[in-house]
Formats: C-alpha cells, structure tokens, sequence
C-alpha cells in the first residue's frame, strides 16, 4: 500500500502502518529439513520427565515431529514415530511390553531402536519384518528428564557434560516443564535481557523477586567457550551486585539464583536453574529443566540471602515461581505480568521486521547471532559452536553466578557507573580464568 511506513514517526500515524509481518525462516522455522531445525536436532533436546512415563506411551510433537515417549519393561526409554510403520496407526494406543511397544492395530512389537520383533498376524513365512523398521531416535535419561537426539544418526553427539551436573552433590534437581504458545526464539531470548528484570519483575509488577532487582544494572555481554553471558552489575547501598547468567548454546540458559545484596557472598551457584526451550513446532514450545534446591543451606563462610533466609526460618524464592506460567487468571496477569506474559503476547511468531532495537538489547542480537551462525555452520557441513562430538576429557565449564561485595559508592553517579563496569569486568575475568571458582562444600559430609 501507497505510504506505508515499518517505521512510524509522525503522531497518530498507526493507519500508515506496514502490515507485513515476515518470519526470519533462518531462526524461527524448526521443522525437519528448515535450517534452524537442522541445527537443533544435531544437540540432545529434553522431551518428556521421567515421571511423565507410566503404564502408557506419551504422545508429543517435538520440532514438528509427532512422536510417543514411553520406557518398556527392561526400563529403556524411547522415543518413537507416533505412526505405525505398518498401517498408520497411532501408538499412543500402543501397549508397553518388555522389550517395546505393541500396535493395537495388528499386533506389530516395536523395539526402542524400531526393530520389529513380531508380526503376528503375518503367516509364518512373511520377511516384512526384517525389511522394515518404525522410525526411532536414540533416547537417553538423565536426573528426571528424557532426551532425544533427532540429527542423522551417524552424526549423533556425546551427551553434554558441564560442570553443572557436579552440584547434584549437594542440590536435589527438580524436574519441570512449561508449556508457551509461542516461537521458541521468543522465549530463549529472553534469558539475554536483563533490564527486563528491572521493569518487568519489580518496577512494573511489584517486587517478584527482591527489592534490589529495580536499581538499573550497568551491562555487558561476552561470548563463553560453551556459548555467551551476560555481566550485570546493580549497586545496592553500600553493595556491588554481579550477576551472570549462562547462554549454553544452542538453546540452554543456566540462571542464577535470587539475591538481595545485601551480605557477601563470591560465585554463588547455589539454587539456580537450568533449562532448555524446545520447539514443539513454529508456534508452540517446551522450556523444560531443572530447579535446584540446595540441601546444606546457610553455608558457612557464606552471607548470601539464602543463607540469611535460612537462618531466618524463611522459604527460599524459587528462581522460576514469578510469572513464569499462565496459572494467574488473566485479570491478575494484567495487574502484574510475568515473563511468560511477555514473550507469548508478542504473537505466536513475532516479526523482527517491527522491532526497534536499543544499546540494552545487545545481549539478545549477540544472541541471534550466535544462533545464525550456528545454523549457517550445520548447513555447511561443519561442526557448530557447543557441540560436544565426544565426550570431552572434563566437564565443560559454565559461569551463571551471584557474587555480592562490600564498595562503597564512588562520589558521583559517572563515577560510579565506570566503578560497576569495572567491579563486573574483573570478577568476571578471575572466573574465567579459574581464580575463583565454586566449590561442593557440603559434599563430603
């Protein structure tokens, strides 16, 4: 149309507006053979919690893919073609056996690999099963959760090892899933945004968390080895707060836990959370991880919240409670929104062509790139960013963390500003050099 403008700059011009609303097909298009989905199905993605595999197969869509989840009677998980090899039935009506699952229809016998094992409706001498195979994808269980690598097999990677996983030591991991009716790319994002949490989560909404969230952070975003972080610092009071959160590409955030700032504590991994956002398909996703809740909490050495929570008598915030869900009504959404609010009212696949970017979202374009150049990697035959091919000779490390300190404000606020990017660079940079580092302390007891 005539006079149509993506960018309005005269008042009441909304008329004028451009209504096209093109997709980035190199970002957000997740099904089999798209370049995105592509690149994902090359890393293990969670598909279902352990708890959710009962008497009965599981039916879901993962990267547009219709699958069933069950684990047979030997205890193997798998993960299946939702549709019979032989007539197309589903086999969610399927019966979990021993050594697989059995269609209702004809009686096939399907192993986790997708080997038929038996064709009992066939005469004696039918070869049919030894010249078909039901489409399977390897499956591997881990602290509650089901994953499914679904790239070429013969390109199948080690399962990721981080350093992590280390902590179910001391922590007991908490399995989750939640359900957005959104792009992923809308969601995983998010986690590389954090002057949301000034606004969104205690501006805005009330304090979500705790006070010390609405102070505005001074930022940077740096590339990891395993992906990229970001580096926020809040000056509260008489206190610098550093925190980082992991990108661990291609689609993991690892996030810190709550803190007040207001008592010491140095590389606090304690109490976090780790997820990863799984395309169901373009419009729909999982976030599916883990909430560590800590078992040796107050820690001695340690003044963080937790610990002066705790030795308050108090409940620990869970770092995925505030406005992560659809479970308030509508009407009390409105009145105080959360993250799941603002990433699925963008539209099930929002237009990047709408966007008006600024210095604050740099963590979410170095984020869009990394992805890009992730995808752009895979379709050029090469091995991208993350990937683990083999299991490497230790755990890789991740950086997401709390790290409180007594500084006393510098006389004006530009000082003091140069004074938080400062304070942020060189923790940061001692825990990527391994100067500091987290310890089990409780592990050995």
């Amino acid at each position: 149309m005539a006079g149509s403008e993506r960018t309005l700059k005269r008042p009441f011009n909304a008329y004028h507006r451009d209504r096209a609303m093109p997709v980035d097909p190199e970002l957000q298009e997740t099904g089999w053979g798209m370049p995105c989905g592509e690149y994902l199905r090359r890393f293990w993605q969670p598909v279902a919690l352990s708890e959710d595999l009962g008497d009965r197969p599981l039916a879901l869509r993962i990267l547009g893919d219709d699958l069933v989840v069950f684990r047979d009677g030997s205890g193997r998980p798998a993960v299946l073609e939702k549709h019979c090899c032989h007539r197309g039935t589903s086999l969610e009506f399927g019966k979990i056996e021993e050594q697989g699952i059995r269609c209702c229809y004809h009686g096939w016998l399907f192993a986790p690999d997708g080997a038929i094992l038996e064709t009992p409706g066939e005469p004696p001498g039918s070869r049919v099963r030894d010249k078909v195979f039901q489409g399977a994808y390897p499956a591997h269980e881990f602290a509650g959760i089901v994953f499914a690598y679904m790239g070429p097999p013969e390109e199948k990677p080690a399962f990721p090892d981080y350093d992590l996983w280390a902590r179910r030591a001391v922590a007991d991991f908490q399995p989750y899933k939640i359900h957005n009716p959104c792009n992923w790319l809308q969601v995983r994002e998010n986690e590389m945004d954090p002057v949301h949490i000034t606004f969104l989560h205690t501006r805005h909404s009330g304090v979500q968390f705790t006070p010390c969230y609405g102070a505005v952070p001074t930022i940077e975003w740096q590339e990891t080895p395993v992906g990229m972080m970001y580096v926020s610092v809040r000056r509260w009071g008489d206190f610098l707060y550093l925190r980082s959160n992991d990108m661990i590409l291609p689609n993991i955030a690892r996030v810190a836990g709550i803190e007040d700032a207001e008592g010491e504590t140095e590389f606090d991994r304690r109490s976090g959370a780790t997820n990863w956002v799984v395309p169901i398909d373009d419009a729909n996703c999982w976030t599916i991880g883990w909430d560590e809740v800590d078992r040796h909490i107050p820690e001695e050495g340690r003044d963080g919240y937790l610990d002066r929570m705790a030795r308050r008598g108090a409940n620990m915030l869970n770092p995925n409670s505030a406005g992560q869900t659809a479970e308030p009504t509508y009407e009390m959404r409105q009145a105080a929104p959360g993250d799941w609010d603002a990433w699925t009212s963008q539209g099930p696949v929002t237009s990047h062509s709408r966007e008006h970017l600024g210095l604050t979202d740099r963590g979410v374009t170095m984020y869009r790139r990394l992805v890009r150049d992730g995808v752009r990697a895979v379709a050029a035959g090469q091995v991208p960013k993350g990937l683990q091919a083999e299991a490497p000779p230790e755990p890789l490390r991740t950086f997401a963390n709390n790290t409180v300190k007594r500084v006393p404000p510098a006389p004006t606020e530009e000082d003091d500003r140069a004074l938080r990017l400062e304070f942020g660079r060189e923790i940061t940079e001692r825990i990527m050099r391994g100067e500091i580092r987290y310890t089990l302390h409780q592990a050995a007891e």
